[in-house]
């Protein structure tokens, strides 16, 4: 059997060549009806943490039929992490890395606040700032960076199971990487799928 850990950005980034569809819905169809089958003879087995399939299901928060699509796909199994083992190494890295972040979020925001001060007071709108500030500050503190325990969760599951994570998330990959994990982007997993059948 080829197993496989799903992240949940394989079924909503719609950026990825994916050919599965328009919207997360086709995508989730047309995936469901290429691996099903696989699924049912025990030829593939897709995996999620519980934390990463409540994300993914509040993507379709409300759709029943596409809800009962993601839970007949996809086994829902929890790493065990008391088992699991941490190098001090990659613990210092993570530590170190965290700091880098926070302190260039601090200068994100410092330099929005100085630009601000020669902008006039918008009255009754939001001023442009704030989103430039939130988009600037996600991208110095969170891009290229494991930045969940969903995120960690999904990498344990892979290390424990020696399976590929399905991601193309930057920081997922990188810090999978450092655990030792395998992975494969999404457009190459959907190839691997129909080469399946």
């Amino acid at each position: 059997m080829h197993r496989f850990v799903l992240d949940t950005n394989f079924f909503i980034n719609l950026q990825r060549p994916l050919q599965l569809g328009g919207n997360k819905e086709e995508v989730l169809e047309t995936f469901s009806d290429l691996s099903l089958p696989l699924i049912k003879e025990n030829k593939l087995g897709l995996f999620t943490t519980p934390d990463s399939f409540k994300e993914l299901g509040s993507f379709f928060e409300g759709q029943l039929k596409e809800l009962n699509q993601l839970s007949n796909l996809l086994t829902i199994a929890s790493p065990n992490t008391n088992n699991l083992k941490i190098s001090a190494h990659l613990f210092e890295e993570l530590i170190a890395e965290t700091g880098k972040r926070l302190y260039r979020g601090l200068r994100v925001a410092e330099e929005l606040i100085k630009e601000s001060q020669n902008h006039p007071p918008l009255q009754n709108r939001e001023n442009p700032l704030v989103s430039t500030l939130r988009d600037k500050y996600r991208r110095a503190t969170r891009e290229g960076f494991i930045d969940s325990t969903t995120d960690l969760g999904l990498i344990f599951l892979s290390s424990e199971m020696q399976a590929p994570i399905v991601t193309s998330d930057g920081g997922l990959i990188s810090w999978g990487r450092n655990f030792g994990c395998q992975e494969i982007l999404p457009e190459a997993f959907v190839e691997k799928i129909k080469s399946l059948g």
